[in-house]
């Protein structure tokens, strides 16, 4: 169990790296979330959560949620973050997040949150499943919620994805990955918590492609793979 969730988390910290990463600096006039957060999500239980975005320099930013209140002022760059600190299990909470604007993120649950990762097995949806009609039919289910990352190939770390959380039916879970909705919904039904999935599955995608080239050139044992992906991109009609 505890590998399983250090697994999880390991591609949980991978995700929030590929969108949050600190390299790029960006100033909104608003205060702005990235969309993995977003009305209908899911909070790990058991842990602190980080919430983050951005603002105008120095802006200062608060963000409350149930009894916690947490206030930051954004740097230089226009970054901000704050860390909740657990919540129960349960919900929905609305988690509100004040600067020079307001947002307001409704129906927000706390539960189990997966990562749904991997290749074509993984991408493969539920409408391509056994008795797929059955299954979208019956999904039904406001205690899973859903979203997708889409299939962005780039070097550089993504601030934000296009995407948003939705509340599990049978309109949106025909796209989604029949092994992660299967999962989530026997997670769901054994634990009786909100669980929450993110698909970013890329079938046929290579495991270096999930790893920064930097980090892979750093290492002498990746050269000739690097060699190999080179001579492949310069040969790519």
């Amino acid at each position: 169990m505890n590998s399983t969730r250090s697994l999880r988390l390991f591609f949980f910290s991978l995700l929030l790296l590929i969108i949050a990463s600190p390299g790029i600096g960006v100033v909104h006039a608003d205060v702005k979330v990235p969309n993995i957060f977003g009305s209908h999500m899911v909070l790990q239980q058991g842990q602190a959560n980080r919430v983050w975005g951005w603002a105008d320099a120095g802006e200062e930013v608060t963000v409350t949620i149930g009894d916690q209140s947490h206030s930051t002022k954004a740097s230089d760059e226009g970054r901000w973050q704050v860390k909740l600190a657990a919540l129960p299990v349960g919900g929905p909470y609305e988690l509100t997040i004040n600067g020079k604007n307001e947002l307001k993120l409704a129906d927000v649950l706390v539960g189990e949150v997966w990562v749904c990762s991997g290749q074509s097995n993984m991408q493969w949806s539920v409408s391509q499943s056994n008795d797929a009609d059955l299954e979208k039919l019956t999904a039904n289910n406001s205690m899973i919620r859903l979203v997708t990352v889409p299939q962005v190939g780039t070097q550089e770390p993504q601030d934000n994805f296009e995407g948003a959380w939705a509340v599990c039916s049978p309109d949106n879970v025909g796209d989604f990955s029949g092994v992660g909705y299967f999962f989530g919904r026997q997670l769901q039904e054994t634990l009786d918590v909100p669980v929450g999935l993110i698909d970013n599955a890329w079938g046929g995608s290579a495991c270096e492609a999930w790893v920064s080239r930097e980090r892979l050139a750093a290492d002498d044992r990746y050269k000739a793979l690097l060699d190999r992906w080179a001579a492949t991109e310069a040969n790519y009609d």
